[in-house]
């Protein structure tokens, strides 16, 4: 399904899974109605109604992570632990994209197609075009010193991204530095811009770029910032109190904010911060949108790579947006 159909109604207007909240009473048939009528979702059973099941598309991976979904609704997975990146597509599920990813973990397509990688152990950002699967080094010191393990990453609109660098040691590599948030603009300079997390994870922009969220794995706290311009931040805030350990996340259609939070599994906020619930799934390490019209729910889980069908559309990543435009040129 081509971006185009997938968030055109959006863009003009700008084993089985437990769903923790509310009563557990049958919401389907309501679901569908609110999904219809375009109602925003009051608790996370508007999302995913009970009973719903995943469906495990593959199974056996070292650790799964860092799912990206491309304009066409394609999801791209990594395990790092293999040094692999994998591909899925429906109606013809997983298959290996490369091998040579050096401890692969968070990525995201940015407005060319290329998909950024953080390759953490390797202490680096690469880029890859996924048609020759040849890849380049985009980011690998700030003022000569190489990083520590570059985690997660997310792409703004004007190309350039913002990137976690903690140190979980995957390969027994020392911290060379304070592990803090970059920015890398689109010519590829690198500049520090946050250093409040104790060991920073996760992070995601809104579609509008208005703010950026920040997951303290350590802490149990998401952060936002007000996003001034391209690399800039406002004065952060203390957004959310998890009461788990986050780490990667995405965004939907209405601006709920989907936290993978481990054994813990995918915690649901609304744009204010309100907790609409959990979707439980034996653990979560990453999730992201994608597939047909971007309702299905894809998160990485320790050695499974899960789908969930949801009753929203995920929020159109960059790339996404991108192919809009261009499809829109006479």
């Amino acid at each position: 399904m081509k971006c185009r159909s997938a968030f055109a109604g959006w863009l003009s207007a700008l084993s089985m899974i437990t769903v923790v909240c509310g009563s557990a009473v049958a919401y389907a048939d309501e679901n569908r109605a609110n999904s219809e009528a375009g109602k925003m979702p009051q608790r996370v059973e508007d999302i995913v109604p009970p009973g719903t099941e995943p469906t495990v598309l593959g199974t056996g991976y070292g650790f799964c992570e860092g799912p990206a979904a491309d304009a066409e609704g394609n999801v791209y997975f990594s395990d790092g632990k293999n040094d692999s990146i994998y591909v899925y597509r429906e109606g013809k599920g997983v298959e290996l994209f490369v091998n040579d990813s050096t401890d692969a973990n968070g990525m995201m397509f940015n407005s060319k197609g290329e998909l950024l990688v953080c390759e953490g152990a390797a202490r680096r950002v690469v880029a890859f075009d996924v048609t020759t699967r040849k890849k380049r080094i985009v980011a690998s010191n700030y003022q000569g010193t190489p990083f520590n393990e570059p985690n997660d990453l997310t792409v703004d609109l004007q190309d350039g991204f913002y990137f976690t660098d903690p140190n979980y040691h995957h390969r027994g590599q020392p911290s060379l530095m304070k592990e803090a948030v970059y920015y890398v603009n689109p010519q590829g300079e690198v500049t520090r811009v946050s250093e409040v997390c104790v060991r920073p994870n996760g992070i995601l922009l809104d579609p509008r770029n208005r703010y950026l969220y920040l997951a303290d794995n350590a802490a149990g706290l998401i952060y936002r910032y007000p996003v001034v311009g391209p690399g800039k931040l406002g004065e952060v805030e203390k957004w959310i109190d998890l009461g788990a350990h986050p780490d990667g996340m995405t965004m939907d259609e209405w601006g709920n904010l989907y936290v993978a939070c481990g054994k813990a599994g995918v915690k649901v906020y609304t744009e204010n911060g309100q907790y609409l619930g959990t979707i439980v799934v034996p653990y979560a390490s990453n999730c992201v949108f994608g597939g047909r019209e971007f309702r299905t729910l894809f998160v990485t889980s320790a050695d499974k790579f899960l789908a969930i069908p949801t009753q929203v559309r995920g929020a159109p990543p960059v790339v996404c947006r991108s192919h809009e435009k261009s499809q829109e040129r006479p």
